[in-house]
């Protein structure tokens, strides 16, 4: 499809400096203008030089990827300083399991539209969303990654409006080359990983064939082995059991501890034995003694995967201005991850035989948060089964410089779950109730219980899938020669159909399960898209993009994405750009079709406590007791898309050679996001005289009249399903600095600096609450930085880089600073090694002041793995 390597060539050899922190600029450097020849860049569908982009885009070049030492496109985009939050990675235990996401802007990885050769990858049914697991995408098959940090619903569509990352595969490849490599971090144990990869190819005037193969390992890590995230605990105060979080760390307050029903006092429940448990002091604030456990003794901070993935890029020039491509994408892999033994409250009769109260003056029920030692561990495996097929041709219309491109496209997507071992809540409080399981020793080896124990053991199943055919065609061309050029245009259309399908067991549909919980989802999705594009040199030196695109999905509507993007080059060394566009994101299928779920939360009916207060039948010192409602929580089918307006204003200055320096200021205003209210919410939405969102209903008994006044019936349920509610604003700017500098004999230097400060980042949850300014709270650092220096002589190159993310939570996290260094050398005999330490000065992950390790935080921002020295090793056959 695109005709990549001229310009590959020119910033190989002209910049080939960035890191793979996103540290390339949107502008090719070259002494030979003729390498740099018209392409289709990613940000518009009308071929044109990078040089000439009206609209920011960042490359990671195939050499960035090298020095990095990186091993999957996930860690090449997570050191981007546009992931400015941190992005949901590899995690034990969770309902993603292993998959990697990138969030650019902050705005959340559905927010981000993820393209293969400037096709849209479809969404990961793991998340019920458009986001796309980049842990599925073999990094041996990248020629180069293209970020576009404007919003782009004009050009792609729904899901845009954070930003595009396209992801360009190798196109053409002559011979075989065979790489091996790994990581041995010098913490105690974990991430250890081995790659082996092989890529093969030919070529002649008419055909070429190019497969890659990659083969890839990464070792758990677990909460132990890490000095922040292990279990430990000092005394309290006065030299008592310590208390949670304040003196603990990786200590849950679910060991074996009773409550009264009313939560006026807490007390350990059997022996609390300390080669087990970790005896504690008012648990949950509750006042009196507790049984605690140490879960982190037991789970994975972050899983273990392998994968295999191959590509396979197959392209036959039928004649001079037809040819037929083919593209197929396959990736298997298994993950593991691990929690500890199920947790859960449940109720222990007052007739009991294990009640510590049956035979006291007192007997009573009572409440236990208990932790299932003897069932074992939780354990989760995924094997994921994702296929990606592309049939396609291109070329030109017979007399015309008009090109095309057509093609179908097949998509699949599988993942069988299981999870061992959870406990099933109905059969566990009968054999709680009659003394079989034995609550006070769960490790016990008495007959009885272990029966009990196998008897109330679950192992869960999770089918996920997707099923997604697409067809597209666009033409190109240029039209209405104007005294400063001719009119490029671009128009296109584009037809898919997706089925989406995750399936939960029948126990956690029902709320069965102790340790697990979830709702199933199903649904179909048709989409027809029309699109089409202008660009207009209204001067030598001026130049307008035009962009529009209707999307009509049959699940929710039709929604139309203008976009006009400016640049203005007054002279040489200066070039402005400035675009401003509508989008929008269509609600996932997920949140559409979720089937509902019921649960029991607080809340306080105010409606209903007003009237009585009202009435006279309550006093407003009574107050308003807090109950447990009913809520069906879910998808709803009457979700409207969300909507966003975006706007970005940038400079470039180039004083001298070699010199570059970007600066690009950007808003992006959300409407409409999807929300889930709270039971709470929704009762106050009713109080307030605010209408109920569609779909949103509190279902009531009858109503009564005391006094004259109308009281509302008590509320029997909640209907609260997704709905359209919340708006999000984020502004910030992006500064990039490029220079190469050249000795005579010593070789050449290239300096690159890459800066991204966010300076709103705000939120409205609900209609009518007051904007809530997120950026730099906890999780939220609102600076990044990334500083490449690359010195490169001979055979020999030498990548130094800085990375920097800014302190947040008004100090209750310090700034963070990790440096890498790598050397590739070329031998004499066709190989290439590559040796080198991130995070060579071993800086771990910053901690919270008060709190201290937050995986919620650390995984997303941070290094985990420690000072890793990494080895590979490629040969050229």
């Amino acid at each position: 499809m695109l005709n990549k390597k001229p310009l590959v060539v020119a910033i190989a050899t002209a910049i080939g400096v960035a890191s793979a922190s996103g540290a390339l600029t949107n502008v090719a450097y070259g002494s030979d203008e003729n390498l740099i020849e018209e392409i289709t860049v990613t940000g518009s569908r009308i071929k044109t030089s990078v040089s000439d982009a009206p609209r920011p885009v960042t490359v990671i070049t195939r050499a960035d990827i090298d020095l990095s030492g990186l091993e999957n496109v996930a860690d090449v985009l997570r050191n981007t300083t546009y992931n400015t939050f941190g992005s949901f990675r590899e995690r034990s235990g969770t309902s993603f399991g292993q998959i990697a996401l990138v969030n650019l802007r902050g705005l959340g990885s559905d927010y981000t539209a993820v393209l293969i050769n400037g096709r849209r990858v479809p969404g990961n049914p793991m998340t019920g969303s458009s986001a796309v697991d980049l842990n599925s995408i073999p990094l041996s098959a990248v020629e180069r990654i293209e970020l576009l940090t404007d919003s782009a619903s004009a050009i792609y569509g729904a899901d845009a409006i954070g930003g595009v990352i396209n992801i360009i595969f190798r196109d053409d490849y002559d011979g075989l080359e065979v790489e091996i490599g790994g990581d041995r971090p010098s913490e105690e144990t974990g991430a250890d990983t081995d790659h082996f990869n092989m890529t093969i190819g030919a070529s002649n005037d008419k055909t070429s064939v190019m497969f890659s193969a990659e083969w890839f390992k990464r070792s758990p890590i677990f909460d132990k082995n890490r000095d922040y995230s292990k279990a430990s605990w000092v005394p309290g105060p006065d030299g008592t059991r310590p208390r949670l979080s304040t003196d603990t760390v990786g200590i849950s307050g679910g060991g074996n501890t009773g409550f009264e029903q009313n939560f006026s006092a807490a007390f350990q429940m059997g022996d609390c034995p300390e080669s087990t448990y970790v005896k504690i002091r008012d648990p949950f604030g509750v006042p009196g003694d507790g049984c605690g456990f140490a879960y982190a003794n037991r789970s994975m901070q972050t899983g273990g995967v392998e994968r295999v993935s191959t590509f396979l890029n197959a392209r036959y020039e039928v004649t001079d201005n037809l040819a037929v491509y083919y593209e197929s994408r396959l990736t298997r892999a298994e993950t593991f991850g691990r929690y500890a033994p199920a947790v859960g409250f449940f109720t222990v009769g007052a007739d009991a035989p294990t009640n510590p109260f049956i035979d006291t003056d007192n007997p009573r029920d009572i409440s236990v948060f208990h932790r299932f030692v003897g069932h074992g561990n939780r354990d989760e495996s995924h094997n994921i089964t994702e296929i990606d097929n592309i049939v396609g041709i291109s070329g030109t219309l017979p007399n015309t410089e008009i090109s095309y491109d057509a093609y179908v496209r097949y998509y699949e997507y599988n993942n069988r779950n299981e999870g061992d071992t959870y406990v099933l809540t109905n059969v566990l409080e009968e054999l709680a109730l009659s003394g079989a399981y034995d609550v006070n020793n769960a490790l016990s080896q008495d007959p009885t219980h272990l029966a009990a124990v196998q008897l109330s053991s679950a192992t869960l199943l999770r089918d996920i899938s997707t099923d997604y055919t697409s067809a597209a065609v666009v033409f190109d061309g240029a039209m209405f020669e104007l005294p400063a050029g001719s009119i490029g245009w671009a128009l296109g259309a584009e037809i898919s159909s997706e089925h989406y399908e995750d399936q939960y067991d029948s126990a956690r549909e029902a709320g069965n399960i102790l340790g697990s919980a979830g709702n199933s989802a199903a649904g179909n999705r048709s989409k027809v898209a029309f699109f089409g594009e202008l660009q207009i040199p209204i001067l030598d030196d001026l130049e307008v993009n035009l962009a529009v695109r209707y999307d009509d999905y049959d699940d929710f509507g039709q929604e139309t994405s203008p976009q006009i993007s400016v640049r203005y080059q007054p002279i040489d060394q200066v070039t402005f750009r400035l675009s401003w566009g509508e989008g929008f994101k269509a609600p996932n299928i997920s949140q559409l079709h979720g089937e509902l779920a019921q649960s029991f939360n607080n809340g306080r009916d105010y409606v209903r406590c007003d009237a009585q207060i009202a009435a006279g039948v309550l006093t407003e010192a009574d107050g308003c007791a807090s109950f447990q409602y009913e809520n069906l929580a879910g998808g709803n089918p009457e979700l409207s898309a969300e909507s966003s307006e975006s706007f970005n204003i940038g400079v470039i200055i180039e004083p001298f050679d070699n010199f570059r320096l970007s600066v690009d200021f950007y808003e992006i205003e959300l409407t409409d996001k999807v929300t889930a209210l709270s039971v709470q919410n929704a009762i106050d939405f009713q109080r307030e005289g605010i209408a109920l969102p569609s779909g949103v209903e509190i279902v009531r008994g009858a109503a009564t009249t005391v006094n004259g006044v109308n009281i509302p019936g008590v509320i029997d349920y909640i209907l609260k399903p997704y709905a359209n509610l919340s708006e999000q604003k984020v502004e910030g700017f992006d500064v990039r600095a490029h220079y190469d500098y050249s000795t005579d004999g010593w070789g050449s230097f290239s300096f690159n600096l890459d800066y991204s400060e966010i300076t709103e980042y705000s939120e409205i949850t609900l209609a009518g609450q007051d904007r809530a300014e997120l950026a730099g709270t906890v999780g939220a650092p609102d600076q990044r930085a990334a500083l490449t220096v690359r010195w490169k002589m001979d055979n020999y190159v030498v990548n130094l880089t800085s990375a920097y993310i800014g302190d947040h939570g008004d100090g209750e996290y310090d700034s963070y600073n990790r440096h890498d260094i790598s050397l590739l050398w070329a031998t004499p005999w066709d190989g290439d090694l590559s040796v080198g330490i991130r995070n060579f000065l071993d800086e771990g992950p910053v901690l919270g002041e008060n709190e201290g390790w937050n995986d919620s935080v650390g995984l997303y921002l941070y290094d985990v793995a420690g000072r890793t020295p990494y080895l590979s090793y490629s040969y050229k056959f």
